[in-house]
């Protein structure tokens, strides 16, 4: 967010309340919530293509990159905008991406999508700590998205952390 920042840890309560919240009304399927303050440390750094600023959030898993082109997450399906769940899966990654840099491990096996958008797991810094964090796997713990794990592209969300809701 450009002027004020708010902590990770600020914004991750911020995302557990809305989550909460939706999930009470019924807008979004139930997860595994408190997996999103612990997420798996992978054995590796992830393999960082491309950095930018993110222009425009079409929906929950797809944004524009200054400089790059359209970005669609890996393994991960945020409901269709006709819908409140939608609504508020663009909210969500608005709130954490819109006039952020992103870090982009782009996919190298099918590199983009049938729409022309580019296949990538996506990280956000931590202002706090300066550490990488998957907003993919922030997107699906936060209950704004699920796995759904393509096999046409390299990664694989098991290597994310703790398993939340699948489909």
């Amino acid at each position: 967010m450009k002027g004020r920042r708010i902590s990770l840890l600020q914004a991750l309560a911020l995302s557990l309340l809305l989550a909460a919240l939706l999930a009470g009304a019924g807008c979004i399927d139930g997860g595994r919530l408190g997996d999103l303050l612990s997420p798996k440390e992978g054995p590796e750094p992830p393999e960082i293509s491309v950095s930018g600023l993110v222009t425009r959030v079409v929906d929950g898993d797809t944004f524009d990159v200054e400089g790059f082109g359209r970005v669609r997450l890996a393994d991960v399906d945020a409901p269709e905008m006709d819908t409140p769940a939608g609504k508020a899966s663009k909210f969500f990654a608005e709130a954490w991406l819109l006039d952020e840099i992103v870090h982009l491990d782009v996919d190298d096996l099918g590199v983009k999508d049938r729409y022309g958008r580019w296949i990538a797991v996506a990280y956000i810094e931590d202002p706090d700590t300066g550490s990488l964090v998957n907003f993919n796997y922030l997107l699906v713990s936060s209950g704004h998205a699920v796995i759904k794990d393509f096999r046409d592209n390299k990664f694989d969300p098991a290597d994310w952390g703790p398993a939340p809701v699948t489909r």
